[in-house]
């Protein structure tokens, strides 16, 4: 699952697409790899929820032209995360513009895209309230609410406060762990992700005393979970300008599972 929005301009060939995996329409007579021109790619690319533009499509597919690589290696790595779609019809355009772009480029045909086109502004769609869950959350549960979340500020910042009001007593046990400032700051934040998660599923996180953390384990908290908090001390540990070391990141992660797993049970 990913963490944030962080998309940014088109990889080159040879390097990693999107963490799940973009799918191609099926490549079949249906679909017309017919390239209509840079308005109309850098509009279908902004509605997908990439950065990135024709530009840096173009040049994308030269490099991969070079070293042989088919198109799909080059449009896997638009997006961070999957693509969005008003519907079926703008996927097959986009994908269509695309790989008319690649084999254009493919023949020493491409076009001159060096001058912008006016852009219509397309209306972002924002994803809608994750469905409530009973039992435990599943990875497509945590997705969900992520993107909620994401496209709501607001709601972020009021499930914000009532982790605050309500896990004073939590974050005095973090705080007083002796985590060094990235680490802590760090299990704080994804501490308040889960609490808003868990809100968002339909379950009213109670406040977890002191006491109550100290005799939670890591076993107690749903893997979904779980995996949410691994991430997020894994990708500190990668950090290219300021990388969390590995001890601190061990050291955060087990002490944010643990009192993860408290305020789970600490559940209505």
């Amino acid at each position: 699952m990913s963490r944030r929005p962080a998309r940014g301009k088109a990889k080159g060939a040879g390097r990693g697409g999107a963490r799940r995996g973009v799918r191609l329409p099926d490549e079949d007579a249906e679909l017309d790899r017919r390239f209509e021109g840079r308005a109309v790619l850098e509009k279908l690319l902004l509605a997908s929820g990439t950065l990135a533009d024709p530009d840096d499509v173009k040049e994308a597919f030269q490099d991969a032209v070079k070293q042989g690589a088919p198109a799909s290696v080059v449009i896997q790595a638009l997006w961070e995360d999957e693509p969005r779609f008003e519907n079926p019809k703008a996927a097959k355009a986009l994908f269509s513009n695309l790989l008319g772009l690649y084999d254009l480029v493919a023949a020493g045909e491409a076009p001159d895209l060096a001058q912008p086109a006016p852009v219509e502004r397309v209306k972002k769609v924002k994803a809608p309230p994750p469905e409530p869950f009973s039992g435990e959350p599943t990875d497509e549960f945590v997705e969900s609410a992520w993107r909620f979340l994401d496209d709501h500020p607001k709601e972020r910042e009021r499930l914000g406060h009532a982790f605050e009001n309500r896990q004073d007593a939590l974050l005095s046990w973090l705080d007083a762990s002796g985590l060094s400032d990235g680490a802590f700051g760090l299990a704080r934040s994804l501490l308040a992700d889960v609490f808003a998660m868990a809100e968002l599923g339909g379950h009213k996180v109670g406040t977890v005393s002191e006491v109550t953390v100290e005799g939670a384990t890591q076993a107690s908290l749903p893997e979904a979970f779980a995996k949410w908090i691994d991430e997020g001390f894994f990708e500190a540990e990668e950090h290219e300008a300021e990388p969390l070391p590995k001890d601190e990141a061990e050291r955060g992660r087990k002490l944010a599972s643990q009192a993860a797993a408290a305020m789970w049970l600490g559940r209505a």
